[in-house]
């Protein structure tokens, strides 16, 4: 089934609220330390003021930078005296460590979501959106969630945002070409996604515990993934202009990376193809490089990421 394309501007509050019915609507923010403190307080505000009871649950997902509790904490209860703050620092999931990453933590967020309904809704009755916090206040609108939650109000299970943004390194010269490398029918899909690295989207959350999370940067490649190999509707919605701060060099390779990691190691996953002759995908990113001085020098990263299974499997 091929992705379909929607624009932000096709959804009004009106209608949503409309179709919506017994569904309710959770928007996930994910922030570390106080980086973000302002943006989340306006963006928040924000949204409460234009979608209103739209959003039935705010919740941030937060990586403390120490052990006590930071700004960004205080500015989201500020802005939002409802909002939930999970501690992705401390919070236990069965089959999961300490470890750090944007995938893990948006997993034990999922977890608490899970655990917090005590039967009040099915997994289908909830649709959760996952937002960044960094995008630029000028871009930022209520548009981002009716346009990802509208999507899925349409019957999709999942609803991935698109954009025009400035920079978009990875996504022009990694993701887009490594996506077209391998032509077969399921993985075809993936050349569809006009942005496939963003991180604002949308499921119910039957998709999200049906689907792998990886620890760090295969984050959004292992869902496009099994959102392509499952028996899932998958919708990419226009939200029109975005930016957010933009990742030096090595931060950029680094990225690229673990994309790539991932892409091959579902690849293997799925029986797409083979390595042989004692081969392996590998964990450490080496490069070699001559500086501005004009001196060589050498890099060496371990970016072993962890997978995790589907949260479906622990319930």
């Amino acid at each position: 089934m091929a992705v379909t394309y929607y624009d932000a501007r096709d959804f009004e509050l009106k209608a949503l609220l409309s179709k919506k019915g017994k569904k309710k609507v959770f928007v996930v923010f994910s922030t570390f330390g106080e980086r973000e403190a302002n943006l989340i307080y306006d963006k928040i505000f924000l949204l409460k003021s234009e979608l209103g009871d739209f959003v039935d649950m705010f919740f941030l997902s937060h990586r403390r930078a120490g052990e006590h509790p930071e700004l960004t904490e205080e500015k989201a209860r500020s802005a939002y005296d409802n909002i939930e703050i999970v501690i992705c620092n401390t919070l236990t999931v069965p089959d999961m460590g300490d470890e750090r990453g944007k995938g893990a933590d948006m997993r034990r967020t999922l977890y608490h979501i899970n655990c917090s309904l005590r039967g009040d809704s099915t997994e289908n009755e909830i649709i959760v959106v996952f937002l960044d916090a960094d995008v630029v206040p000028e871009h930022f609108g209520g548009h981002f969630v009716l346009g990802l939650a509208g999507a899925v109000l349409q019957g999709h299970d999942f609803a991935k945002a698109s954009f025009w943004r400035e920079m978009g390194r990875v996504k022009k010269y990694v993701a887009q070409p490594l996506f077209s490398v391998i032509d077969n029918p399921q993985v075809r899909k993936l050349t569809e996604f006009s942005y496939p690295l963003s991180g604002e989207v949308a499921g119910t959350l039957e998709f999200f515990n049906a689907v792998r999370f990886w620890q760090m940067y295969g984050v959004e490649t292992g869902i496009n993934i099994d959102s392509c190999f499952g028996d899932f509707s998958v919708a990419d919605v226009n939200l029109g202009l975005y930016d957010h701060e933009h990742h030096p060099d090595l931060n950029i390779q680094k990225m690229s990376f673990g994309i790539i990691r991932t892409f091959f190691l579902q690849m293997i996953d799925y029986g797409i193809i083979e390595l042989k002759d004692n081969s392996k995908i590998g964990d450490i990113f080496k490069a070699t490089f001559i500086d501005e001085k004009g001196e060589r020098r050498f890099l060496e990263f371990d970016l072993q990421e962890l997978t995790y299974k589907p949260l479906r499997t622990l319930f």
